[in-house]
């Protein structure tokens, strides 16, 4: 078990609060009707909040073929921005104000 802290989405699910689990966890592909799933262990469901039917991204690295899941992040909810997707614009004005600032002139 691992503690992770992230207030971003680089750790391959995005974590604005504490969570506890495995970073590496081995697991069987099953089948899903003509497609192949990857099942997610139970405190990984429950730190992210996770629910069936939830969008997630995925992402397939092209040179080490990661597969990274995010859990999605809603933009609108009853046509208003999302407060999560509010703080994670924030969050990436103020990492990449310089670059921003550069690229304006």
């Amino acid at each position: 078990m691992a503690v992770i802290r992230t207030l971003s989405v680089r750790a391959g699910l995005a974590l604005c609060r504490e969570s506890v689990f495995n970073t590496y966890m081995k697991r069987k592909l099953v089948q899903a009707g003509s497609s192949l799933a990857v099942t997610l262990p139970a405190e990984v469901v429950h730190a992210f909040s996770l629910e069936k039917g939830q969008e997630v991204d995925v992402t397939v690295h092209p040179v080490s073929g990661a597969v990274i899941v995010r859990a999605g992040t809603a933009h609108y909810e009853d046509g208003e921005i999302t407060p999560r997707f509010r703080r994670a614009v924030a969050s990436l004005l103020k990492r990449r104000a310089s670059v921003y600032r550069a690229l304006a002139k």
